[in-house]
């Protein structure tokens, strides 16, 4: 026994004798690494304004000179990285964002150069552009189009202008006299993804001889009168208008009704014109439109004399309205033609009714003998639409009238203008009242109540644009109880002729505005 632990004493012995002379060559010293600071988890810049600007300080355990790269490259939606773009090889990065509007990625590389050892570090650029927030003037100078855009970078007053954006970004204007504008969240397109279609924020800008689908996060057009159609290109008039109805995008073109439901797959192309019935009947709708994206619009067709509508967006035959028990104007055949239709409001009915109620107005125009004119109240229930009519004679300044607009939701008025003025009708007792006097040379050329809900950002304006030889200006007024204030509380100005303007914002949706000419 006493020799096996003389054994073992000697044989750990010569173990660690043998270690101690070992002279192979084995590294145990620490692994390289580098540490880089300076560099945020997420940058918010504005495309086309903006310098991405990130000093970074690298550190290695090992000696060597480091040496950097910065990447920039974009994640798809399928969440796959798209290449690597070098934008620089400098250790502090300054680089001009000229990118669309999404998230990116911007990667600072350091390397040591006597090692080859590298590391990453990866950080999320958000870009945002000009173009997602402020007031879209569309004007012309009497042969094309443009758009102005009106920044409001701090709250919904004016501080900045891009004039002409629209040919700034595709290097053109569009052909004809501005004539409308509208915007959609659910219209269809590629410009994210060109091996799908998803949602897109589009402007829909429509002059007397083009409409054009544009991005809004770079104005980029998207499709024009070319190819905004299934069945080819399309001549535009004067009466073309794009809305949003109940799931659903809609263009009215020579009085002819194009739907794409929004639900559904697709390309963001219209198809086929809508029938007006089984039959194929002729018809021609009138340009003016009631319509939100909660609801189905009420249209006019002035050929047959019908108030329709399309359900749900989907199908290709309009539904005619039915009549209630107690109209004074028959939905169908009613020998009308519509000098406006307006939206006054749209209210959710719950149980146990379970829809939308909408309430609209219309001025309508006999055709036998043009001198009689109705100012009628429409009241929308799903298929049901009733119609009660007030007369409007020759001694009332809303006989001769040329443009409208209703407010919405709000006191219940009717602006419109009248030998250049605008006035006001109380639409429960017919009291009409000026509101606004033109100064010298000063003509009106539209009107429009738009109002806005988002902290920071809320308005509730009645806007009156004018032209001034070859500028515009454009009033927007508070108003108390229906009154407008003596003073506009903000002014735009610019070149050209406006015929129409939007506010655009991140949150505006499908649901914001209601729609009508």
């Amino acid at each position: 026994m006493k020799k096996i632990n003389i054994y073992l004493l000697l044989l750990g012995f010569l173990l660690v004798l043998s270690c101690s002379k070992d002279k192979s060559n084995y590294d145990y010293s620490e692994k390289e690494h580098i540490d880089i600071e300076g560099i945020e988890s997420k940058y918010t810049v504005i495309s086309l304004k903006d310098t991405l600007k990130i000093s970074p300080s690298a550190k290695s355990n090992k000696e060597g000179e480091l040496e950097y790269r910065w990447g920039f490259y974009e994640t798809n939606v399928q969440g796959r990285s798209e290449p690597l773009d070098t934008i620089s090889r400098n250790q502090n990065l300054s680089y001009y964002i000229t990118e669309d509007a999404k998230d990116w990625v911007v990667v600072c590389i350091v390397k040591n150069k006597k090692t080859g050892y590298t590391q990453y570090k990866n950080a999320t650029v958000t870009v945002s552009t000009q173009f997602t927030r402020g007031w879209y003037v569309l004007k012309d100078d009497g042969n094309n189009s443009d758009l102005d855009l009106h920044l409001t970078p701090q709250n919904n007053v004016v501080n900045g202008k891009i004039e002409n954006v629209y040919s700034t970004a595709n290097n053109q204007k569009i052909a004809g006299k501005a004539n409308f504008i509208s915007f959609s969240s659910s219209y269809k397109s590629n410009v994210l993804n060109p091996s799908s279609y998803s949602n897109t924020r589009a402007l829909f800008l429509v002059t007397e001889k083009d409409i054009q689908a544009i991005n809004v996060n770079n104005l980029k057009k998207i499709r024009d009168k070319q190819n905004l159609f299934l069945g080819g290109p399309q001549t535009i008039s004067g009466t073309t208008g794009a809305f949003v109805g109940s799931s659903a995008n809609y263009i009215l073109n020579n009085g002819q009704l194009y739907n794409i439901y929004a639900m559904s797959a697709n390309t963001g192309q219209f198809g086929n014109k809508a029938m007006i019935d089984g039959k194929n009947s002729a018809y021609e709708l009138s340009k003016f439109m009631i319509s939100g994206a909660s609801n189905d619009p009420i249209l006019f067709d002035n050929l047959g004399g019908n108030f329709v509508t399309l359900a749900n967006g989907s199908g290709s035959s309009m539904t005619i309205f039915s009549n209630d028990a107690t109209n004074d104007f028959s939905t169908t055949n009613n020998n009308q033609k519509a000098l406006f239709l307006g939206m006054k409001s749209n209210i959710y009915l719950p149980a146990p009714d379970y829809y939308y109620k909408t309430v609209g107005y219309a001025i309508l125009q006999d055709k036998t003998d043009p001198s009689l004119k109705s100012l009628c109240t429409l009241e929308k229930n799903k298929f049901v639409l009733k119609i009660k009519k007030d007369s409007i004679g020759p001694s009332s300044k809303l006989y001769e009238a040329s443009l409208h607009t209703l407010l919405f939701e709000d006191e219940n008025l009717l602006y419109f203008v009248n030998n250049n003025q605008v006035y006001s009708r109380n639409l429960s007792n017919g009291f009409e009242q000026l509101q606004f006097s033109t100064a010298g040379g000063e003509q009106v050329t539209f009107i429009k109540h738009l109002k806005y809900s988002e902290s920071g950002y809320a308005f509730n304006f009645v806007v009156i644009g004018t032209k001034i030889g070859s500028n515009y200006k454009i009033k927007m007024f508070t108003k108390n109880s229906g009154n407008l204030d003596s003073n506009p509380v903000q002014t735009l100005e610019g070149t050209g002729i406006a015929r129409s303007l939007i506010y655009i914002a991140p949150s505006v949706s499908d649901y914001t505005y209601p729609w009508s000419y």
